[in-house]
């Protein structure tokens, strides 16, 4: 069982195999949550945008939507959004 040492400035070091298990890179926010009774755990805290985009890539290849179509439809769009809101009428 991995152990983990609390250094003097109270950081610690979590055992490489951990982190390579649960893709954890340095500077990632970890959740302490106290479940009492000596019991600690750590959980990753994921992102509201690596979740969202990870959302969003896996919905592009369901729908069979490349890169270049996503700017594609994005530069179409911005035109039109310029043109409603820029544009003298």
């Amino acid at each position: 069982m991995p152990t983990l040492q609390i250094r003097s400035k109270g950081s610690i070091t979590l055992p490489a195999s951990l982190r390579k298990k649960y893709g954890l890179e340095e500077g990632e926010v970890l959740t302490v949550i106290d479940l009492g009774e000596g019991t600690i755990l750590l959980k990753p805290m994921i992102s509201q945008v690596n979740k969202l985009s990870s959302q969003i890539a896996r919905r592009l290849k369901e729908e069979n939507v490349s890169l270049d179509d996503l700017l594609q439809a994005l530069d179409e769009e911005r035109k039109i959004y310029c043109k409603e809101h820029y544009e003298k009428k």
